[in-house]
C-alpha cells in the first residue's frame, strides 16, 4: 500500500483508507461557499499543527489578506504558523499565471527551499483560460499535472463546479479526469429546507476509499466529517 499523508481531519481520513497517497494530486470541487478553501486550507494547517509538514497555499484569484478575513478558524493560529514558515501563501499574479507550465516555475524553487510538502493551488480556472480551446487545455493541464509531480508535493486543486446534470458532478473545465484524486463538496435541501453539507470521495488512485457521501459541517474550528 502507497504512504498515506493523512488531512489531519479524522472523518475524511476514515473515507480515503487512512488518508491521502503521498505525492498524489486532487480535485476538491463544489459549488460556491461549499467549503472548498476551508478544506484545503485546514490540509495545510493540520500538516503544519500536528505533523511539522511544510504548507503552500498558492492563490491566483484572490489575495491571501482574504484568509485572515474568512478563513481564521479558532486555534488554526494562521499568524504564528505563517512566522514559522510551517505555513505559507503566495499570491500569484493571474497575468503571470502561465509560469505554472513552466519548468523553472518561481513556485518550484520555492517548494524546493521551503521543504514543501503539501501544496494547495486556488483554484484551476485562471489557468485553463489561457487556452482558446479543450485540446489546447487538456494539453496544458498534462503539462501542469507533470511539472506539479516533479516538485513531489501532496497537492490539492480547487475547482468549481457546473449545475449537476447526471449522476456525477461536473468541474468546469475537467480537471478532475487528469488528477489522482477527486473530494466533492456540496450542499444540499434537507429537512425543514435547510442545506446540509456534504462530502464524497469520487476518486482515489493508490487508495480504497469508502465511495459514500457522508454528512460535513463547518465549526468555528473548521471543518468535521461525520461518518458516525
Amino acid at each position: 500500500m502507497a504512504e498515506v499523508i493523512k488531512t489531519g481531519m479524522p472523518g475524511l481520513d476514515k473515507m480515503l483508507d487512512g488518508g491521502l497517497p503521498k505525492g498524489s494530486i486532487s480535485t476538491i470541487s463544489g459549488p460556491t461557499g461549499s467549503g472548498k478553501s476551508t478544506l484545503a486550507l485546514q490540509f495545510l494547517v493540520n500538516g503544519a499543527r500536528k505533523y511539522e509538514e511544510t504548507g503552500l497555499y498558492v492563490f491566483i484569484e484572490e489575495s491571501h489578506e482574504a484568509v485572515y478575513r474568512n478563513l481564521s478558524y479558532k486555534g488554526w493560529n494562521l499568524e504564528e504558523l505563517e512566522l514559522s514558515k510551517k505555513l505559507n501563501f503566495m499570491d500569484y499574479p493571474p497575468h503571470e499565471v502561465d509560469q505554472f507550465l513552466s519548468q523553472n516555475s518561481a513556485i518550484g524553487g520555492l517548494i524546493e527551499t521551503m521543504g514543501v510538502s503539501r501544496l494547495v493551488i486556488d483554484s484551476i480556472m485562471p489557468i485553463a483560460l489561457l487556452f482558446s480551446d479543450d485540446d489546447e487545455r487538456k494539453k496544458g493541464f498534462l503539462k501542469l499535472m507533470n511539472n506539479i509531480r516533479k516538485w513531489k508535493t501532496t497537492t490539492m486543486i480547487i475547482a468549481e463546479e457546473l449545475p449537476a446534470s447526471g449522476t456525477l458532478p461536473r468541474t468546469t473545465y475537467g480537471i478532475e479526469t487528469l488528477s489522482d484524486g477527486w473530494i466533492h463538496v456540496d450542499y444540499r435541501i434537507g429537512k425543514n429546507d435547510e442545506r446540509m453539507r456534504g462530502i464524497e470521495v469520487l476518486k482515489m488512485k493508490g487508495a480504497n476509499p469508502i465511495m459514500k457521501r457522508f454528512q460535513m459541517e463547518i465549526t468555528d474550528s473548521g471543518i468535521n466529517v461525520m461518518t458516525k
